[in-house]
């Protein structure tokens, strides 16, 4: 039976992203997840950014829908700043919430799963190296769901194989 989940990304358009992938991966049966209703609210749904009040009242909110689990998506900004960036993300996870609440976190950004399935490396970040070689725009980003290679990102990418685990568990 699939699970029902509720996904908070810190970016706008990381919401349709999101939606679509798992409609791909259940598809490809890679996972059995299904996005559960939120009364008032889209889910996916895009959350304010960290130290917002707004994001408590996210997650309440999608508690009280009963998940399976909440997924809390972040972008790490690099290898430097992944751990403390998880801690900042972690503390602000309310206390008495009693659904589950999951943090992947990219080690840059989502883009990096795009480049990774396209064989492109990057030296600063990988969004800009979309935006060289692609003329990327970051409104385009759901239509990068078709074009990610899940068997690259199963043996290249650890926050892929980290939201995996997440939905497949």
């Amino acid at each position: 039976m699939a699970r029902e989940i509720v996904i908070i990304t810190e970016d706008t358009y990381g919401g349709e992203f999101f939606k679509r992938l798992l409609g791909r991966l259940n598809r490809e049966g890679l996972a059995d997840v299904r996005l559960k209703r939120v009364k008032g609210r889209k889910n996916p749904t895009h959350a304010p950014f960290l130290c917002n009040p707004k994001l408590n009242k996210t997650i309440k909110a999608a508690e009280l829908a009963r998940p399976d689990f909440i997924l809390l998506v972040y972008d790490g900004d690099g290898p430097s700043s992944y751990a403390s960036r998880k801690r900042d993300v972690e503390k602000h996870i309310p206390r008495g919430i009693k659904t589950p609440v999951k943090v992947p976190l990219f080690e840059y950004e989502i883009e990096e799963w795009i480049c990774i399935s396209l064989g492109y490396r990057w030296s600063t970040k990988p969004s800009d190296e979309l935006k060289k070689r692609l003329r990327y725009a970051k409104h385009n980003l759901p239509d990068y769901v078709e074009k990610l290679d899940f068997e690259k990102l199963k043996k290249n990418c650890k926050s892929f194989q980290e939201f995996l685990r997440l939905v497949g568990e």
